[in-house]
């Protein structure tokens, strides 16, 4: 039992001993390394200020005036661990990320911050940069041209597919080939490695790429104006969506083939969901369109159009001010209408008082009429007509209105008959007092 324990203790500080003596890297023990990461401007001119954060560590590590940042840390060969960089104004945004590897512990990096390309869009430098351009399959593309647009330089590809050319921060580095897709590279991808030609791949044309933009992009048939006049027709507005007075835009994107048919419409800017569906069913029934256009070749090509929901109100009538002499003309023509219609009625009155009068006229003449004719004929000495007044001196005739002259001239009559009562036999007046006809 002793035995047995004073071995089990013997072994124990013998592997003590060898792990003191054996060197750490046999065993797999993290050793340190010393990094130096250089932080410059496009233009060659330190960036002082950079942030480095390891990714899953808390500590910090920030580039001096020259740009230079160092700092140790234990590598690991199971597990590579990120570092990533910061500009000093926004912590939040990675600006570059590298691999913390031993065997690459010295690194240089060119970092421009947004203050920095404003300066150099201003004065517009340039800067000499170099790519080398292939295929998908590793081939060299000669003959390709490399242009720098709207300013007039360009170049092309030797027999290795290298070409040299200025570059600015204004204009993009464009890559063109037969039968390829064009490509368009910023100068910042270019100035990452100053020291080497940039590896450029280029790809095939094919009818399966969707384009997001094209040299002509698609078009409706008559332009956007037309479409717009498209929508105004067919659009249905969803009842619901119009008694609640529902207005607002829904944005679809879509693609146009090489065939101008729409296909894939989805929505990328919702509304409501039945005017999301109109909109849907409207870009489904569209007429085809004209397919956009790449380097001369059709292409297929997204496209993205607003369909606007608006309810068309009645514009309210505006009430112009009646000016004074229209509105003294306007009471002058009330006056006479007023005055016509006053006439109108006076005449009415004198028709109706016309009217009356002959009937009481006329029914006096029959009466008298009949009593005269009562009586013998032989017996009066004078005949039925002294009894009655003549008709045209009292009967008006119904189509004209009696004058004032007239019925001056008939008032004047019959008071003239009053004073002086005619002298009548007494044949006459024993009649007219026996049926009660009196003298006026």
């Amino acid at each position: 039992m002793n035995r047995n324990r004073r071995l089990y203790t013997l072994g124990h500080i013998l592997l003590m001993c060898l792990a003191l003596i054996l060197p750490q890297n046999l065993l797999g023990i993290e050793t340190e390394t010393t990094f130096r990461i250089t932080v410059l401007k496009s233009n060659g001119q330190p960036q002082p200020g950079i942030i480095l954060k390891i990714s899953g560590r808390s500590q910090e590590y920030t580039g001096d005036a020259q740009g230079i940042i160092t700092f140790r840390y234990a590598t690991e060969d199971s597990y590579t661990r990120t570092a990533n960089l910061y500009f000093p104004t926004d912590r939040n945004k990675s600006v570059a990320s590298f691999a913390l590897e031993a065997e690459n512990a010295t690194r240089t990096f060119y970092l421009d911050s947004p203050q920095d390309i404003v300066a150099f869009k201003q004065s517009q430098q340039t800067f000499p940069v170099e790519g080398i351009v292939s295929s998908d399959t590793g081939e060299p593309i000669t003959g390709a041209i490399i242009s720098i647009l709207g300013t007039g330089r360009r170049t092309t590809t030797d027999e290795i597919g290298l070409f040299h050319i200025d570059a600015d921060f204004n204009h993009p580095v464009t890559v063109r080939a037969d039968g390829m897709d064009n490509l368009s590279i910023p100068i910042q991808q270019f100035l990452q490695y100053p020291n080497e030609p940039l590896p450029i791949t280029m790809y095939a044309k094919s009818s399966v790429r969707i384009y997001a933009s094209a040299e002509q992009m698609p078009e409706f048939p008559g332009g956007m104006k037309a479409f717009t006049r498209y929508v105004k027709r067919n659009l249905k507005y969803p009842e619901r969506a119009k008694r609640d007075s529902l207005e607002g835009v829904v944005a679809i994107q879509f693609v146009v083939e090489r065939n101008g048919r729409i296909t894939s419409p989805t929505i990328v800017r919702s509304l409501e969901p039945t005017m999301d569906t109109a909109a849907l069913a409207l870009i489904q029934q569209m007429p085809r369109w004209i397919p956009a256009k790449d380097h001369g070749i059709t292409v297929r090509c997204k496209y993205s159009v607003p369909i606007q929901f608006k309810i068309e109100r009645p514009k309210p009538i505006q009430h112009r001010p009646i000016p004074a002499q229209a509105d003294s003309i306007l009471h002058r023509d009330t006056l006479t209408v007023d005055s016509l219609r006053t006439d109108s009625l006076a005449i009415d009155s004198l028709h109706m008082l016309r009217k009356v009068l002959a009937d009481s006229l006329r029914t006096d003449s029959i009466r008298l009429q009949k009593d005269s004719l009562s009586l013998p004929a032989d017996s009066l000495n004078i005949g039925v007509d002294s009894l009655l007044l003549k008709k045209d001196s009292l009967l008006l005739p119904t189509d004209s209105i009696a004058p004032k002259d007239s019925l001056e001239q008939i008032s004047t009559g019959q008071q003239a008959t009053e004073q002086k009562p005619k002298k009548r036999n007494i044949f006459v007046r024993f009649f007219r007092w026996l049926f009660g006809i009196k003298d006026k």
